[in-house]
């Protein structure tokens, strides 16, 4: 069998489609995660190679003994919602925000977690010694489940925790993405009026990428000034993730949706927050009471972390919210919403409200690195920044705090991929950090 050990991530499963994953891989899987569970949810996103590998997942799980309710193409957060409903582990096919090339799966405990790194190590480590297939089993059985009325149930319940206090005109960009099945009658459902964009579903993504964080959203930004809107809303790909956009055309920051959030919020608790996250934040939490937990980067740590330390509000750099008021896991359609009810309690527009808050200056660089040896580059990094400066935390990649600011360099879970952030009060100072640690990260990266 072909290594293919790399496909198993922190808190997913991904690859290239026909490179790194195909339909044998995922049956393979589909038997291994039978070592977990004996009854779950299946779901997926709208990708092209989905539908055939979540047949395969679905082969290998009912072969190995497992008994699975299909409920076919949703958005994660609503397959999250009726796995979490019906308390069974859920298995959903999906590559997220990646480029329509990818996919993968990930897997949910009933309570809305992701499965930790050490048993996505687990499941690899059976995939790869093909012991996933008991010796002798009775062979399980896979029913289909109606995705409308799971769909329903999700908007009604979502729209019993959230009600417009005034109007609101929304423009919402759904990619083509999975978003678009339950987004638009949701946010109606809470007394929004709305105008779509992209709202079919279609899995070769032909209008722009999965990732709204990445793009410069046009057809969004079209749509709202010709409408008029008062807030603009993109999901990725599997909707699991969302950005904001002001009338002027402006992206707010994961930092600033959160100020807009929590303006609304009155539960107790901290706001947690991954190592990427801005100055803001701080600043944020700060404004109305509440401190800032500091965690790494991804959604199985953001759910974890926010139900253990009672959070108020859970939030992460590239887009993931978890408001725990509303669902016990992260869900980008629930949260927007909850986004434009905050609004909709303010009398000021958007970018008022966001010119009000103080500007940082940030930025972000993306350095390409093969996936089998950005860890190697992040090993030696972290030993060097070590002997040359104080304020060094490896909670999740090497960050260096300095005086007039700090960097983090932090290999990505998801992307071949070594980010660089940086973020300092002034422009210049900015600038000067990020030219000093992109030539020590430059360095490494060539001695490999």
């Amino acid at each position: 069998m072909q290594d293919i050990s790399h496909i198993f991530r922190s808190y997913d499963i991904r690859g290239i489609y026909g490179k790194d994953i195909n339909e044998e891989i995922m049956r393979k899987i589909g038997t291994a995660f039978f070592s977990f569970t004996k009854s779950a949810v299946l779901a997926r996103d709208v990708r092209t190679s989905s539908p055939r590998l979540a047949k395969e997942f679905a082969a290998g799980f009912s072969e190995a003994g497992g008994t699975a309710s299909d409920a076919g193409l949703l958005p994660l957060g609503v397959a999250m919602f009726h796995a979490w409903r019906s308390k069974r582990k859920l298995a959903y096919v999906t590559a997220s925000h990646l480029p329509k090339e990818w996919n993968g799966v990930k897997f949910f405990h009933q309570s809305g977690m992701g499965f930790l790194e050490k048993e996505n190590y687990r499941m690899r480590d059976i995939v790869m010694k093909g012991k996933a297939r008991p010796k002798s089993v009775t062979k399980g059985r896979i029913t289909e489940e109606n995705s409308k009325k799971i769909v329903s149930d999700y908007i009604t319940y979502v729209s019993k925790k959230i009600r417009a206090e005034q109007h609101l005109r929304i423009a919402a960009d759904f990619g083509n993405g999975a978003g678009g099945l339950a987004g638009k009658k949701l946010l109606q459902s809470c007394g929004f009026e709305v105008v779509p964009v992209l709202e079919t579903p279609d899995g070769a993504f032909p209008n722009r990428d999965p990732e709204p964080q990445e793009n410069p959203l046009d057809a969004l930004k079209e749509a709202m000034e010709r409408s008029g809107s008062d807030l603009g809303i993109a999901y990725d790909g599997d909707a699991d993730r969302m950005v904001l956009v002001a009338p002027s055309g402006r992206k707010l920051s994961a930092e600033q949706a959160s100020y807009l959030i929590l303006s609304a919020l009155h539960e107790k608790g901290p706001v947690v927050g991954n190592v990427e996250c801005s100055m803001l934040l701080d600043y944020v939490a700060k404004k109305f009471g509440r401190r800032v937990a500091r965690i790494p980067v991804g959604h199985t740590f953001l759910v974890n972390e926010s139900m253990k330390r009672g959070a108020c509000l859970g939030v992460e750099s590239s887009g993931h919210y978890i408001v725990p008021l509303l669902f016990p896991f992260d869900d980008a359609l629930s949260v927007s919403a909850y986004a434009a009810y905050a609004l909709s309690k303010h009398q000021e527009s958007l970018d008022k409200i966001i010119d009000g808050l103080p500007e940082y200056h940030f930025t972000r660089v993306n350095v390409p690195c093969d996936d089998r040896r950005k860890f190697i580059v992040m090993k030696n990094l972290a030993k060097r920044v070590k002997s040359d400066y104080a304020g060094v935390s490896t909670i999740d990649g090497v960050r260096i705090d300095l005086r007039s600011g700090w960097a983090l360099v932090r290999a990505s879970n998801t992307s071949p991929l070594v980010r660089l952030s940086v973020e300092a009060e002034t422009r210049k100072e900015m600038e000067s950090i990020r030219q000093q640690f992109m030539q020590m990260l430059n360095d490494e990266i060539k001695k490999i």
